[in-house]
């Protein structure tokens, strides 16, 4: 038997307790603008880098369109003498992320005031670096460029005002300033510190603002998802697993409320939960959220559940290895059907790219669903498309 050691009291295993012959995989996408087109296309180039690793050979299918919101692609997952065949279903809501992406500078400025006011002049920042230090980075950093990208406008702008004198000196000095301040900000869109604020805005306006497309969208979801779980026997469907990313696993918690209080009591069924990368602290540290830690209690209470999240240390905008739900003094009812993980991943990769992707914050908050250079406990495509059932690839 072959194990890795991942926490103090959890070992992961490459035995084979039961196969899984056809799943139904839902993922839920972080804030992102980009759709289906390019996560189907990351997943396909990063599961043949990784079949080199895992030794599963996967076919994938073309992407076509099966509901109003959803598209999927078929996975067919062969090594040796097992075969899988996964229905991987991308639920959109880029759409609606689009709508809001795209701003002007002073709808913009007044998206830096609300996570200035929510994240920052509140104090919440405090909760969140008892919590999870690490998160500080990703918080503080967005302020941090904008106030030496003021600082850095001004001094260019007064020097230019020293060598050219009266209004000639003022205008070309306040026409600098606005130039560099303008180019250093588009440099921070680039390197994605604003796509962090973004993430602020968006956390903090769903607890203090209502937002029918969100509702709207997780009703929808959730019908598709209880005829799935209903029809899944008859189907011949071993699995039903809803993998999340970042602002995606905030969704999970009512998605999931919603569909389990559609679902008949004494229906047996089963749901696997595959979290990376979560961000729910932003959510929970706020007061107001009442209704959503309610969907946390309910979620919690489930006994069709099996939880597993993965965080790492150098994705700055997650927080590693905490159970939310304790975090806010929520008891799960089957503690032994969740778990909080780190995948390691200083193990998966040379030190030479490990030290890359540490530096590159951007790609370490998509270092969950990209291909590895060792083989070991955690392989994203054997998780969401392999052989094993998502609760017997821990024990």
């Amino acid at each position: 038997m072959y194990c890795y050691l991942v926490e103090k009291t959890v070992q992961y295993c490459k035995i084979d307790m039961s196969q899984v012959k056809k799943r139904e995989t839902f993922y839920i996408s972080g804030y992102d603008p980009r759709g289906a087109r390019h996560y189907y296309n990351f997943y396909k180039i990063q599961s043949k880098e990784q079949s080199d690793i895992n030794g599963i050979d996967m076919d994938i299918s073309s992407r076509k369109r099966t509901s109003k919101y959803i598209q999927t692609w078929q996975i067919n997952a062969s090594s040796e003498d097992k075969y899988t065949q996964t229905n991987y279903n991308f639920l959109e809501w880029d759409d609606i992320i689009r709508e809001n992406w795209k701003k002007n500078f002073f709808n913009f400025f007044i998206d830096i005031i609300f996570y200035l006011k929510t994240y920052i002049l509140s104090g919440r920042f405090i909760k969140y670096s008892k919590i999870s230090p690490y998160q500080m980075i990703a918080l503080f950093s967005p302020i941090i460029y904008i106030i030496l990208s003021i600082g850095f406008s001004c001094y260019i702008s007064y020097y230019i005002d020293l060598f050219l004198n009266g209004l000639l000196g003022i205008v070309s000095a306040l026409f600098l300033f606005v130039l560099s301040f303008y180019v250093l900000l588009k440099l921070a869109d680039k390197l994605a510190l604003f796509w962090l604020i973004r993430i602020f805005v968006f956390s903090g306006r769903y607890v203090f603002e209502d937002n029918e497309e969100i509702e709207d969208r997780l009703e929808y979801f959730s019908s598709y998802l209880v005829e799935k779980i209903k029809n899944a026997k008859k189907d011949g469907i071993d699995e039903i697993l809803i993998v999340s990313h970042s602002v995606g696993a905030i969704l999970t918690m009512p998605l999931l409320e919603k569909t389990l209080k559609k679902l008949d009591k004494n229906l047996d069924y089963n749901l696997s939960i595959l979290v990376l990368g979560e961000c729910i602290p932003l959510i929970t540290c706020i007061d107001k959220a009442i209704e959503y830690k309610s969907q946390m209690k309910y979620v919690a209470q489930s006994k069709h559940l099996f939880w597993l999240d993965y965080t790492t240390i150098i994705d700055g905008a997650c927080f590693p290895t905490l159970n939310y739900f304790e975090d806010i003094d929520i008891k799960i009812k089957y503690s032994n059907n969740f778990y909080f993980l780190s995948p390691r991943f200083y193990k998966l990769f040379s030190k030479q790219k490990y030290a890359k992707l540490r530096k590159n914050r951007y790609l370490a908050h998509f270092i969950y669903m990209m291909s590895t250079e060792y083989a070991s406990s955690y392989d994203f495509f054997r998780l969401t498309a392999g052989h094993q059932y998502l609760r017997n690839t821990i024990k």
